[in-house]
């Protein structure tokens, strides 16, 4: 069989449903594979989804996504395409509840070093056995239970408490959930060894003018239609047709990237669809750009443990993680001593409170560290990390939700799918798009070996040294 698909196959018409991450990115990685002719819906007026980079007086300040680490190999190679460069941030600090503040490499290794790397070497080979389960879509009644345990739980019970205290950042602190609470299939598939890799080598960065531009600069070679929005979908075997304030769509082959419980008001579902996606849950997590008098300036980041381990930390919204721009462009080093100090900080949201209710608690989070907070510039509320709770997976539905991909030709990608991080969305897209790629060029009658999907998923497999 050919590497590249016929001409035929090449041009099935494809329409994929939002353009943050999941959609530009699987739309970059088919039309690499020469299935070009993709047409994506975005209802915003800008691409990017939960990225989003805010410009000010020469600065861009992630208010969404916000790193990127040694694991997102392909990101990079894109980023490298778009000239986006990296600023490294290598100076974090963690506030322990007892008053405290140290090195966050000091905290998570304590004080017996070889212990601590000899738990992260246990835990990259039980990674790895993770991933190859995860690739080859194990679904033995061991492996199910394993992974729909609490991310702690999992933890605890392997003795791996260093890198508890590495996902108390990596998790509770980026808004995916307590570790008491969010399933080990998610603390899995993000905490990647290339993850801790990053974090112990001090080689995490931002991107430079911002992640924003990234997703701006693969929609500018790709048909995106913003401001677009979907009133209703005609599925069948034959074909869709997308019903849109624009006009109308079609397609062979449909992605949804947005999320599945909204896509109900215009995909008509089947009673297992209704019932698989209505048990995704989600969080909110929240971002903002605040002025800042009198606080740090010596350290990139600071997270906030207190709020981190108290029962109801994310319940009251307390301030979690406080990241103070740095001097990443040319204007930013210019004035690196007159500029004002601006910093991103994060909280959980809290049912019922409004954006002042969230930004009064920020304030007295500050003030009590020492700082004054001169302006607000934004914040963004953000509906977050989508997951299946314990119960969930345990039952099955993990896989249920993979078994619906390709019904009818509709497939589905995005965090709901993977994890609510870029590198686990685009790892995730270049899997799916081995699947819809086999789907297509069969449709367009081509003779395929039998283990074509299979000889890809070993292969990637076999590149398991970039995670």
């Amino acid at each position: 069989m050919s590497d590249r698909p016929s001409p035929e196959a090449r041009r099935t018409p494809i329409v994929i449903v939002g353009a943050g991450p999941g959609g530009l990115s699987l739309a970059r990685i088919l039309t690499d594979r020469g299935f070009a002719n993709i047409t994506l819906v975005e209802r915003s007026r800008r691409v990017g989804g939960k990225t989003l980079t805010f410009h000010h007086e020469g600065i861009g300040h992630e208010l969404g996504a916000c790193y990127t680490t040694w694991g997102y190999t392909l990101t990079h190679e894109w980023m490298r395409e778009a000239g986006i460069t990296a600023h490294r941030l290598p100076t974090h600090v963690i506030h322990l509840p007892d008053g405290r503040v140290i090195d966050f490499k000091e905290f998570v290794l304590g004080d017996h070093k070889v212990r601590a790397y000899g738990q992260i070497a246990e835990y990259n080979q039980r990674w790895l056995a993770f991933f190859r389960n995860q690739q080859l879509m194990v679904d033995e009644a061991r492996w199910i239970a394993d992974v729909a345990r609490p991310f702690g739980r999992w933890l605890d019970d392997h003795g791996l408490d260093v890198v508890k205290r590495f996902a108390w950042r990596t998790m509770t602190a980026m808004g995916y959930g307590h570790l008491d609470a969010v399933p080990a299939l998610y603390g899995l598939r993000w905490n990647t060894p290339s993850l801790l890799l990053s974090a112990a080598m001090l080689r995490v960065d931002e991107p430079v003018p911002g992640w924003q531009h990234l997703w701006q600069h693969l929609a500018w070679h790709l048909d995106v239609r913003t401001d677009t929005h979907i009133q209703r979908v005609q599925r069948s075997e034959h074909g869709h047709v997308i019903h849109t304030d624009r006009g109308e769509l079609r397609a062979s082959q449909l992605v949804v990237t947005s999320p599945l419980d909204e896509a109900r008001s215009w995909l008509p579902m089947t009673d297992e669809e209704r019932d698989v996606f209505g048990r995704i849950r989600w969080s909110e997590y929240v971002s903002t750009l605040v002025q800042v008098e009198g606080w740090f300036r010596n350290e990139d980041t600071h997270t906030y443990a207190a709020n981190l381990y108290g029962a109801d930390g994310d319940r009251r919204g307390g301030l979690m993680v406080a990241r103070r721009t740095g001097d990443k462009t040319p204007v930013a080093r210019a004035r690196s001593t007159t500029r004002p100090d601006l910093y991103v900080c994060y909280q959980y949201g809290v049912p019922g409170a409004s954006g002042e209710d969230l930004l009064e608690r920020l304030q007295a989070d500050i003030r009590a560290d020492g700082g004054r907070v001169v302006t607000v510039h934004r914040q963004a509320r953000w509906r977050y990390a989508p997951q299946l709770d314990s119960d969930a997976i345990a039952q099955g539905y993990a896989w249920r939700l993979e078994g619906l991909q390709g019904v009818d030709d509709t497939w589905y990608t995005g965090a709901s799918l993977s994890h609510e991080a870029i590198d686990s969305i685009v790892d995730y897209n270049q899997w799916l798009a081995d699947r819809m790629e086999l789907r297509m060029r069969r449709k367009a009658g081509e003779t395929l070996d039998p283990d074509w999907l299979d000889r890809r998923r070993r292969r990637r497999l076999r590149s398991l040294d970039n995670k």
